[in-house]
């Protein structure tokens, strides 16, 4: 292989890490952390998502309707919530596009990862509406590391800080601080993707990695490679502190459900 060939490679697969890498990841360990969760808590898991889907299956079937008419696609039927549903689909959007429509086919797969973004949108507005201080110092934090090459733990670090500062919130209004965590906590156990979710987005890759080889190829040749590069890094840097933030409430009801098991496995011995 040549050399010519294996830097446009490397520069193809940085591209493809960089543009979709950091939400398949999320949405992927997302979906792990819900199944953790289900397996940590057993039957009791049940009525948590029952009581949560209230509030977080809206927010995520309307991650995939808003993302239907910006790919062609109609809405054929949506149902945002039903309660106690027999085969654990809570809520649905069914939607109908043209095959032939390259840019409709391609809608599949931001379709599917359409709850990663309403979700995290809620729970941004709710981070700015009930926790504004410590959202504000949030910002500051991440926007200064992601200006330089910050490295994960640094990330993590501000989301810690975030964290361990929402107790202080309650102090100050204890019912707005509330509300927040009412409606962080359950969008972030139902913003993961369903396995319907993934297989009809999976049959857009193909044409996903057409075009983005047919992006490559173009900015290969223009030799802009090295500061697209940068810029989408430093655009993931900034996407990854955001996203940080479901990662880190999906975490929160794991370790909730592990606290559960063990406490449940002490009272046993007695």
């Amino acid at each position: 292989m040549s050399g010519a060939v294996y830097s446009f490679l490397l520069y193809y697969g940085r591209l493809f890490l960089l543009t979709l890498g950091v939400l398949l990841a999320c949405g992927l360990f997302v979906g792990f952390c819900s199944h953790l969760f289900a397996k940590l808590l057993g039957r009791g898991s049940g009525r948590v998502f029952d009581v949560t889907s209230l509030i977080g299956t809206p927010v995520h079937e309307l991650g995939h309707a808003v993302m239907c008419p910006l790919f062609a696609h109609r809405i054929r039927r949506i149902r945002l919530w039903t309660p106690k549903p027999d085969d654990g689909v809570y809520g649905f959007v069914e939607h109908t596009y043209n095959r032939k429509n390259l840019w409709a086919r391609l809608g599949n797969l931001f379709i599917a990862l359409g709850p990663l973004f309403s979700g995290l949108g809620v729970m941004v507005l709710m981070l700015w509406l009930c926790f504004p201080a410590q959202w504000q110092t949030y910002l500051a934090t991440t926007h200064a590391l992601s200006g330089i090459s910050a490295a994960p733990h640094e990330l993590a670090e501000g989301i810690c800080s975030l964290l361990t500062a929402i107790p202080s919130a309650f102090r100050q209004d204890w019912l707005r601080s509330l509300l927040g965590l009412l409606v962080i906590l359950p969008v972030s156990l139902h913003v993961t993707l369903s396995w319907q979710d993934i297989r009809s987005g999976a049959g857009a890759f193909p044409i996903y990695f057409l075009l983005l080889g047919v992006f490559g190829l173009v900015t290969w040749f223009l030799g802009v490679s090295a500061p697209i590069v940068a810029a989408l890094r430093l655009l993931n840097l900034r996407m990854l502190s955001l996203f940080l933030i479901v990662i880190a409430f999906s975490l929160l009801w794991v370790l909730l459900a592990l606290l559960f098991r063990v406490l449940k496995m002490i009272l046993s011995w007695f």
